[in-house]
């Protein structure tokens, strides 16, 4: 007994001392009454106290939601007592478009294409932490990490025991039918849902968002939807040279629009209803945010969206001008035009203009990175003067469906890679500007130590 009671004193001492640091903007009578809540639990509870910080692995039965290999798909669960609001967070890590690709990334990288490894608990962090220092608003919510193995950008819609295919692309499917997993869980009496994603995560929210949010009210649920893309609004083409390597492997399969095409195809994918109405003949344009977003007078209202990008991300960098999404080496950034690396930043900030009727919270730094919702130090970058997590507090508070009601923090201050101090460090070598006068001027200054 006297350990039990160490083990709550420490966790009741914890919560007490971070109150002062957690942002009560959502609701905040809410907030109050679900922090009582939890504190209850615990004490009713404190032998578990361990096991309440950890996500638990809940596998899939149904053979119509597996990864590409047919092992089942799944999702890691942290059911908070008390509290009414979710996130379901969809995990990132490209895709293949194409047997020849899907062989090789099973052969590469299994782990993303099948759940034989899983572990039986994760511990989240950055936006799904349980620690009030790193996640101030979010900590004590539902949290919900969804393992990628479907490799179609949580789109695909095709079993391999349908077409006797080695994979299945489930992506749509999987997400689905964890959603449904969760209604009874909670989530039917719910108040809030956050569908956030990073990378190919990021593209599953844009993808799937209102389909989410019209199946819940649907079921009779009254949760409030909203998504966030986290490093998954990707620009569909580009009018740079390419690089040596794009060159070597030809255009074809270098260009961001063609490989898309071809994985729809390959996948079976899935876009949203209204995006497709527009682009009937061209489907493959849905899975670019900014072809989602920009509406006409037909277009439903859509579900509230929040995109942060980075102006500069590498995976964008690597897609557009190298054909890979491999880190590039100092070898591929000397190749790499740096007039084009300039002008992806101002063509994002463009992007973003021409779709402000729909998604009008944004938060786009001016620096050289891909992904930030599950790094610890995700509050450290800021825009404006906010943070990521001010920027959402604030996004909550307003209406999320003009922009009028919502900030847009795009860096406007500088206009190259890293110029803020609150980038993170770069792990690249610098991109440098050729000329026949130097061995090449630095583009991403070198700060003094």
């Amino acid at each position: 007994m006297p350990k039990m009671f160490r083990v709550f004193t420490a966790v009741l001492y914890g919560v007490v001392l971070s109150i002062a640091s957690v942002n009560c903007t959502i609701d905040d009578s809410d907030i109050i009454a679900e922090l009582t809540e939890q504190l209850l639990h615990l004490a009713r509870t404190c032998r578990y106290a361990n096991d309440a910080f950890q996500m638990k692995l809940h596998r899939l039965d149904d053979r119509n939601a597996t990864c590409n290999d047919g092992t089942p798909a799944g999702y890691y669960l942290r059911k908070v007592h008390g509290s009414k609001r979710w996130i379901v967070y969809l995990e990132g890590g490209w895709f293949c478009d194409s047997a020849a690709s899907c062989r090789v990334r099973h052969h590469r990288m299994k782990e993303l294409m099948s759940s034989k490894r899983w572990s039986s608990t994760k511990r989240g962090i950055g936006l799904l932490s349980p620690d009030p220092r790193e996640n101030p608003s979010w900590w004590n919510a539902n949290h919900v990490y969804v393992p990628y193995c479907s490799s179609d950008a949580w789109s695909g819609n095709v079993s391999s025991w349908e077409t006797g295919e080695r994979f299945s692309f489930l992506g749509t499917r999987i997400l689905a039918r964890v959603i449904e997993e969760l209604l009874p869980l909670g989530l039917y009496h719910a108040k809030h849902l956050l569908l956030a994603g990073s990378s190919a995560g990021g593209i599953g929210v844009i993808l799937n968002l209102d389909r989410i949010a019209m199946s819940l009210k649907m079921a009779g649920a009254k949760v409030q939807v909203r998504g966030l893309a986290d490093s998954g609004w990707y620009l569909m083409g580009h009018d740079c040279p390419l690089t040596r390597r794009c060159r070597a492997v030809g255009r074809r399969n270098c260009d961001p629009a063609q490989a898309i095409e071809q994985g729809m195809a390959y996948w079976n994918g899935v876009v949203p209803d209204d995006c497709a109405r527009r682009n009937p003949t061209e489907k493959w344009k849905c899975y670019f945010g900014e072809h989602v977003y920009r509406t006409d007078s037909k277009s439903p209202k859509p579900t509230p969206l929040f995109v942060f990008q980075w102006l500069y991300d590498v995976a964008q960098l690597a897609w557009t001008l190298s054909g890979s999404f491999n880190v590039p080496s100092e070898a591929t950034m000397k190749d790499i035009d740096v007039q084009c690396v300039l002008s992806l930043g101002e063509k994002l900030k463009q992007s973003f203009n021409r779709t402000k009727g729909a998604v009008c919270a944004v938060f786009a730094p001016s620096c050289v990175s891909h992904t930030i919702l599950t790094r610890n130090d995700w509050l450290k970058v800021m825009v404006g003067g906010k943070t990521l997590n001010d920027a959402l507090d604030a996004w909550y508070q307003s209406t999320g469906h003009s922009s009028g009601s919502c900030d847009t923090l795009i860096e406007s201050e500088c206009n190259y890679p890293q110029c803020d101090k609150t980038c993170f460090k770069l792990s690249l070598p610098p991109l440098t500007r050729k000329s026949p006068r130097s061995q090449g001027v630095p583009i991403i200054p070198r700060r003094k130590p």
